[in-house]
C-alpha cells in the first residue's frame, strides 16, 4: 500500500510537468523575439535555456542551428542539426540538413553517414542524395559519388542533378559527358554561376588531352569565356578567377594570369594552392625572385612539399642562386628515399638533375688563384724550421686558405688530415724526417687543380725536453690521492725550457698557461671519473716533449661523527653572533669586451642594445667587480685570457667569472669567432675562436666553480645569428 508521502510526490511531479514544458516554450518565444530584432547572441542564450529546460523541444534546436548558421559557427550548427535529426529520425530532410552542415564543417565522413541514415528512411530523398554526392567526392570515393549522382539524375533531371552528375564525371575523367551535363545546366539556367567555372575546368582538361593546335586553342578560349561569364554574375568568385588564371597561363599570358590569381589573394583566398600557382606564373614570366617569395610562404606551412621544393629549386637556379637550388634538391632527394610512391625513374631524374646542377656550380666557381698556405708547426724563423735533433718524426700543422674546397694537402708527399668540407681548413700530419733531411715541402691543390707549395729549410736544434713538475696536489711516487667519491681534481704545476714552452696538456686537453714563455705555471680542472691515472705533457718550440704519467689512488671518505641533537628545552641563541651571509656564486667578477673601433670594417650596428642585453643577462648575479676592455686586438685578447685574467682570478680567489662580448663576429666550419679590432673580414685566422673559452676559464684556479660567456656579436652571414644570438 502506498504511503501518503509517495502519493504526494507523484501528484507534485504531475502538477509541475506542464510548467517545465511551458518554461521551455517561453524561453523559445523570447529567443524568437530577439532574433526578429537581430540580437542573435542574446537569442542563442534563450534557445539554450529552452533546450536545457526541455531537451526534446525540437523547434528550439532548429532555431538555434539557423542562428549558428547565420553567425558562421559551423561546428555548433552541425551539432544542433544532428540533434534535430536524432529527435525526429522519421523525417529524412532533417538528416539531409545535418549532413550538409557537417559537410560545410569539413567532416565529409559524418556527412555521408547521416545521408545513409536519411536514405534508409526514404531512398528517394533528393536532398540527401545530393549531399551524399558531394561528401563522396570530398572523400575521393568516386564509385560512390558516381552511383549516387546517377540515382539522383535518374529520379529527376534538374540543374542541380545535372551539375552534380557533371562534376562527378569530370572527377572520373569522362570529360565529354561532363561537358554535356554542364552545358545542359547552363542551357536551363544561364544564371547558374558554379556551372560556368566547372565547365571552364572541363575545357582545361580537354586542352591537356587534345593534340591538335586548333582544338587546344579553342578549349582555352572557351575556358576563359566561361570564367568571364561567371565573373559577370559574381565579381568576387575566386574559383572563376583561379581557373581563368590557369587558362591565361596556358596561353602564355602570364601577366594576366598573375593579375587574376593576385585578385584571389586580395579577396581573401590565401591557401597554399594559390601561392604555388602564382609562383608557377612568376617563373614562366621570368620573375623568379617573386616566385621564390611565394614558395617560401607555402613551405613555411609545409616544409616537406616536394612539388614546391622542386619548383623553388628551379626558380633559384634560374636566379643563379645555385647553392640554394642544390639544398632544395637535396631535401627532395632525402624525402623521396622514404616515399614508396616515388618511382625508380623519378629518383633517377632527380639524381641526374643534381649532377647537372653540381656541374654548373663547379664551373661557375672556377678560378685560377692558387691556395694560400700558412705553416704553424714546427717552430720557424723566416723560412727555416727548428726541429729537435732527437726527433725522427715531425708534426706539421697549419692552415690553407682558398675560395673553394681543396683536393688534397701533402707534406713531403704524405697526405695531411683536414676537414674536407671546409674552405679554409686547418691541417695536421706527422711525417718522418731523417737526420740528413734539409727541407719540408707543404703542397695544397684545390678542386680546380690550382697548386700552391711552401718549402721550408730544416735546421736541427737541441734535443733537451722541457722541465716539468706537478705542484698540487702532492704526488709522492707520482701517485695522486683523492677522495673516493670525487669526480674531478684541480691540478697545478710548472714547466720551463730555454727555447720557450709551446704547449702543456693533460690527457690531451690543453691546460691554462702563459704560452711562448721560457717558464710558466699551468693549471687545469681534470675529470677523473672512471680513470686510474693521467698523463701530463709539455712540449717546447722545437718539438722536444716531456711526459709524466701519474696514478690515482682513491681513499675512503672520513666518517664524521654526528653531533648530539640540542636539547629543545635549552636556548641555543648566541646574541653576540651575526648570521653568516652566503652566496651560491661566491666572489663574482664580470669581464666586458666592447669592440667598435675597427680598422678594416665599419662599426657594428645596435651595440647599445647588445650591451643592455648583456647587463640584463648578468643582473641576477651579485657582482663584486666589473672589468671593461675596449677595442682589443687579437694579441691583446689572447694575453687577457691566457695571462692577465688568470693571474687576477687566482690572486683574488674568484668563484664565478661572467664574460660578455659586443662587436663583430664570424662563423666558419661550424666554429664561431670574435673579430678583434685588427681582424680582417676575409681572414678567419685574424679572429679569436672563443669556442674553448669557457673551459679555459674553469682551468684558472680551483676556486672557479661557475663560468658564463654571453656573445652578442654581429655577423656578416645569416648563419652566424643562428649560432650565436
Amino acid at each position: 500500500m502506498l504511503s501518503f508521502r509517495t502519493i504526494g510526490l507523484a501528484l507534485f511531479a504531475i502538477a509541475t510537468a506542464p510548467s517545465w514544458a511551458q518554461g521551455g516554450k517561453s524561453f523559445f518565444k523570447e529567443g524568437e523575439a530577439l532574433r526578429e530584432q537581430n540580437q542573435l547572441e542574446a537569442a542563442i542564450e534563450k534557445y539554450t535555456l529552452a533546450v536545457r529546460v526541455d531537451p526534446k523541444l525540437l523547434k528550439a534546436f532548429v532555431a538555434r542551428a539557423d542562428v549558428y548558421e547565420l553567425l558562421g559557427r559551423k561546428p555548433e550548427c552541425a551539432a544542433d542539426r544532428r540533434a534535430v535529426a536524432e529527435l525526429d529520425p522519421s523525417e529524412p530532410l532533417y538528416g539531409a540538413k545535418a549532413a550538409k552542415a557537417y559537410l560545410d564543417a569539413d567532416d565529409a565522413k559524418t556527412a555521408r553517414e547521416l545521408c545513409d541514415k536519411a536514405l534508409l528512411v526514404d531512398r528517394k530523398c533528393m536532398e540527401a542524395l545530393q549531399v551524399k554526392v558531394r561528401a563522396c567526392l570530398a572523400l575521393n570515393d568516386l564509385d560512390c559519388a558516381s552511383s549516387t549522382a546517377d540515382a539522383a539524375l535518374a529520379q529527376k533531371a534538374t540543374t542541380d542533378t545535372y551539375y552534380l552528375h557533371g562534376i562527378t564525371r569530370m572527377a572520373m575523367r569522362d570529360y565529354k559527358t561532363a561537358e554535356f551535363d554542364l552545358d545542359k545546366v547552363i542551357e536551363w539556367n544561364y544564371l547558374y554561376e558554379p556551372a560556368y567555372t566547372a565547365q571552364a575546368e572541363t575545357q582545361l582538361k580537354l586542352y591537356e588531352n587534345y593534340t591538335g593546335p586548333t582544338m587546344r586553342m579553342r578549349t582555352l578560349e572557351n575556358a576563359i569565356e566561361k570564367c568571364t561569364r561567371a565573373l559577370e554574375l559574381n565579381t568576387g568568385s575566386t574559383d572563376a578567377l583561379f581557373t581563368r588564371s590557369k587558362a591565361y597561363a596556358a596561353q602564355k599570358e602570364y601577366s594576366k594570369a598573375i593579375d587574376d590569381v593576385s585578385k584571389c589573394i586580395a579577396l581573401g583566398r590565401e591557401d597554399a594552392a594559390v601561392y604555388h600557382q602564382r609562383a608557377l606564373y612568376y617563373h614562366g614570366f621570368g620573375q623568379d625572385q617573386n616566385a621564390v617569395n611565394d614558395l617560401n610562404r607555402v613551405l613555411a606551412s609545409d616544409p616537406d612539399d616536394r612539388g614546391s621544393l622542386l619548383l623553388r629549386a628551379e626558380c633559384k637556379e634560374a636566379n643563379l642562386d645555385l647553392e640554394g637550388a642544390k639544398k632544395d634538391l637535396e631535401q627532395v632527394v632525402k624525402l623521396s628515399e622514404s616515399d614508396t610512391s616515388v618511382t625508380v625513374e623519378d629518383r633517377k631524374d632527380l639524381k641526374e638533375r643534381q649532377k647537372v646542377l653540381e656541374t654548373r656550380i663547379f664551373e661557375m666557381n672556377r678560378e685560377g688563384d692558387p691556395p694560400y698556405i700558412t705553416v704553424v708547426e714546427p717552430y720557424r724563423t723566416g723560412n727555416i724550421v727548428q726541429v729537435s735533433s732527437a726527433l725522427a718524426q715531425v708534426k706539421v700543422t697549419g692552415y690553407v686558405r682558398d675560395r673553394n674546397l681543396l683536393k688534397n694537402i701533402t707534406v713531403n708527399g704524405v697526405p695531411a688530415s683536414y676537414p674536407p668540407d671546409d674552405k679554409d681548413p686547418e691541417f695536421f700530419v706527422s711525417v718522418p724526417l731523417g737526420q740528413a733531411a734539409k727541407e719540408i715541402d707543404v703542397k695544397a691543390i684545390d678542386i680546380y687543380d690550382n697548386v700552391a707549395s711552401v718549402t721550408l729549410g730544416v735546421e736541427r736544434s737541441e734535443g733537451v725536453p722541457p722541465a716539468l713538475s706537478l705542484t698540487s696536489p702532492a704526488a709522492p711516487d707520482r701517485v695522486v690521492s683523492v677522495d673516493a667519491d670525487k669526480e674531478d681534481v684541480f691540478l697545478e704545476g710548472n714547466a720551463s725550457d730555454p727555447s720557450g714552452v709551446r704547449s702543456i696538456t693533460v690527457d690531451g686537453v690543453f691546460a691554462s698557461f702563459a704560452p711562448d714563455t721560457t717558464a710558466t705555471d699551468f693549471s687545469i680542472k681534470l675529470p677523473i671519473k672512471g680513470k686510474n691515472g693521467f698523463t701530463v705533457r709539455a712540449e717546447d718550440q722545437f718539438g722536444n716533449a716531456t711526459e709524466i704519467v701519474f696514478g690515482i689512488r682513491r681513499e675512503a671518505p672520513v666518517v664524521v661523527a654526528t653531533p648530539p641533537k640540542p636539547d629543545p628545552t635549552k636556548s641555543t641563541e648566541k646574541p653576540a653572533d651575526k648570521p653568516t651571509v652566503s652566496s651560491a656564486t661566491g666572489i663574482t667578477w664580470v669581464v666586458l669586451i666592447d669592440n667598435s673601433d675597427y680598422k678594416n670594417m665599419p662599426a657594428p650596428q645596435g651595440q647599445a642594445n647588445d650591451r643592455g642585453d648583456i647587463q640584463r643577462s648578468f643582473s641576477k648575479y651579485n657582482v663584486q667587480r666589473t672589468i671593461t676592455k675596449r677595442n682589443l686586438t687579437k694579441s691583446q685578447m689572447e694575453r687577457l685570457f691566457n695571462i692577465e685574467l688568470r693571474d687576477l682570478v687566482r690572486t683574488n680567489k674568484v668563484n664565478t667569472i661572467l664574460v660578455g662580448y659586443t662587436g663583430h663576429g664570424r662563423t666558419m666550419g661550424g666554429r664561431t669567432y670574435w673579430v678583434p679590432v685588427d681582424g680582417k673580414k676575409d681572414d678567419i685566422y685574424s679572429c679569436y675562436n672563443y669556442g674553448s673559452l669557457k673551459s679555459l676559464l674553469e682551468n684558472y684556479s680551483a676556486t672557479v666553480s661557475n663560468t658564463l660567456v654571453v656573445s652578442k656579436a654581429a655577423g656578416t652571414d645569416p648563419s652566424f645569428y643562428e649560432l650565436t644570438r
